[in-house]
């Protein structure tokens, strides 16, 4: 498809999922799971801050853990980290190690969850590592264990073992 109706056919399902048009919305989730754009990906996290209805936010969540796109792993990371979408990391983090696609480059974003957030999400975060580790260098790694370490005087007293079985799992590699 050319790049003008690319642009066009984009907008408009931008434009669907900020209307308030139920089933408008419905339908352009069903169409961005064949035809999705990265590009979208935001607009599809506002929708989960703001709107109530639990299939449009259960779509959503399907959408995001089926994303094959490799650049989509930097979007969500981004958003992880980005204080304006705390509401919904917990479902963020799960469709990370759900989706399958590769987080290494974005290791630190998901430690500083395991650190920082709260305990349900810091035990996605650790699922998002557990999967990671595999594909990072030796010295990756050792860098890894160390800034753990260094964070584990940080973490609250309930999340200390959580951070000390990360520290093992990365370790045993």
């Amino acid at each position: 498809m050319d790049p003008e109706n690319n642009n066009k056919k984009l907008k408009r399902q931008i434009d669907s999922l900020r209307s308030s048009n139920r089933s408008a919305i419905l339908e352009t989730l069903e169409e961005l799971r064949t035809e999705g754009d990265i590009s979208v990906l935001p607009e599809l996290f506002n929708l989960m801050l703001v709107h109530e209805d639990e299939e449009i936010i259960s779509k959503i969540a399907k959408l995001l853990n089926d994303l094959k796109d490799k650049e989509a792993a930097e979007i969500l990371a981004a958003a992880i980290a980005n204080p304006e979408y705390e509401k919904i990391q917990t479902a963020l983090l799960a469709a990370c190690w759900q989706n399958g696609l590769s987080y290494s480059k974005q290791i630190n974003t998901f430690v500083d969850v395991v650190v920082s957030a709260d305990y349900a999400a810091s035990l996605e975060a650790f699922t998002v590592i557990e999967e990671a580790v595999g594909e990072l260098e030796e010295d990756e790694r050792l860098k890894l264990v160390s800034l753990l370490k260094s964070k584990l005087q940080d973490v609250e007293e309930q999340k200390k073992a959580l951070v000390v079985e990360l520290i093992k799992t990365v370790d045993s590699y």
